[in-house]
């Protein structure tokens, strides 16, 4: 009988198996889960479309802010932006509207203060990839805009999972 066989013995295989089988596990639980990496890139996702519309609409009422304050200084009867924001076709609106467009999934609607009352100005969001995005088929963010004379200040931020309210443009 010959003794110098080579070859695995069952339990160098056995512990072989084991030791992926834990690998397995581990990289399994390091994609999924709350903090895996694939949740975090979702996370990441949603923080990025939500920081570019945030971005886009603050540019969209410095725009306004600079219609207003242009028409202001042409009109000699005073031009105040609070009385412009009737939707669908007031001037604030359409100004706004250049930037913030349906097709990159924007709506606007707004409504006209008089005297001393402050108008309001609401810009709602909602895409497919932030749906998408979020794990929520109604999804959407909603700014709400007040003008007062011409000053304009976003005075909340609903629906979204990471932008700051306290944010003014």
């Amino acid at each position: 009988m010959i003794r110098n066989q080579k070859g695995i013995t069952l339990i160098a295989l056995v512990i072989t198996i084991i030791v992926l089988l834990i690998l397995a596990g581990v990289s399994i639980a390091m994609l999924t889960g709350n903090n895996g990496i694939l949740t975090q890139a979702n996370k990441s996702k949603v923080a990025q479309i939500e920081g570019q519309v945030k971005e886009e609409v603050n540019l969209a009422v410095q725009a306004a802010k600079m219609y207003a304050e242009q028409e202001a200084v042409s009109t000699a009867t005073g031009y105040t932006a609070s009385t412009h924001l009737a939707a669908p076709n007031d001037d604030i609106i359409t100004e706004m509207e250049k930037d913030l467009t349906t097709a990159k999934g924007y709506t606007l609607g707004g409504t006209n203060g008089s005297g001393a009352t402050a108008g309001t100005i609401t810009v709602t969001y909602t895409t497919d990839s932030y749906k998408s995005a979020t794990n929520n088929a109604s999804a959407k963010i909603t700014f709400t805009i007040k003008v007062t004379t011409n000053n304009f200040e976003i005075t909340t931020i609903a629906g979204s999972q990471t932008i700051n309210m306290t944010s003014t443009p």
